[in-house]
């Protein structure tokens, strides 16, 4: 409601995304930058949310604030694909009737993952995507690798995990060949909301360790990443706001942030 999306963060969602649904409405239509170019190019959806009714003051707000949750509630129905609510700041926000207090595992991943400090065209953004798909798609997995490592057997011992160093070595990777192509890059900081009580982790064997990280956390150095900043892993347990109609979903919400100071 501040403010739109920037082109840096539209190159973020773009580059590290297979598919970006950016919800519109009949109401106050926020409208993005270079908006019909990325919609021309298949980089994003806008599905619009049509209201009926008189809407003033806070409904507006209201309505707007839900456009998110209303088509992530039909996304979220097809099981084949692995949607996530994504949003930019440090807590996820839902509406009433979206929202549910739980506890979660909170994985916050800091000056991670590199983007474009500037306005790329984005069929150079596509291009590279795609001749770079194996990189990014490594990095997925062994981030999705460390989420269960860390719900399923979290432990003082997580940084001499195989997953750790994967993770590692795929920062350091997807750094280098960002190099090769973008002259300024600036680090995102990336965090991942996770359900205690996802089905296909077993949680259960983990609940004593899960008691320490309500109260203390971890914090594991992972990289040196082009010699600039420190990336970090941090694990914590909190009770969140989640978006109900995923409440059976491992994943629950990714956030995001960039790192000012990251800049090269």
């Amino acid at each position: 409601m501040q403010r739109s999306l920037t082109i840096e963060e539209l190159q973020y969602y773009i580059l590290y995304w297979d598919k970006i649904v950016i919800p519109g409405n009949n109401l106050v239509y926020i409208g993005l930058p270079e908006e019909d170019l990325l919609l021309q190019a298949g980089a994003i959806e806008r599905p619009r949310v049509g209201f009926q009714g008189s809407f003033q003051g806070d409904q507006v707000t209201d309505a707007i604030m839900s456009c998110q949750s209303l088509v992530a509630k039909e996304l979220v129905k097809d099981k084949s694909v692995d949607w996530v609510i994504h949003q930019f700041g440090g807590d996820s926000l839902f509406p009433d009737g979206f929202n549910q207090r739980r506890n979660v595992i909170r994985v916050d991943l800091s000056g991670v993952l590199p983007v474009p400090a500037e306005n790329i065209n984005i069929y150079e953004i596509l291009e590279f995507k795609n001749r770079r798909k194996d990189e990014l798609k490594q990095l997925h997995a062994y981030l999705d690798s460390v989420y269960e490592l860390v719900l399923s057997a979290p432990d003082q011992e997580l940084a001499h995990r195989k997953a750790i160093s994967d993770l590692s070595n795929a920062i350091n990777d997807l750094d280098t060949v960002f190099k090769e192509r973008f002259e300024n890059t600036k680090k995102y900081d990336i965090t991942a909301e996770l359900n205690l009580n996802g089905k296909d982790i077993s949680v259960g064997a983990a609940s004593g360790a899960i008691i320490d990280f309500f109260a203390t956390g971890m914090t594991i150095p992972i990289a040196t990443v082009a010699g600039a900043i420190l990336s970090t892993l941090k694990v914590s347990a909190k009770a969140a706001n989640t978006f109900q109609p995923a409440s059976h979903n491992t994943k629950l919400a990714f956030l995001s942030k960039a790192k000012s100071e990251g800049l090269l």
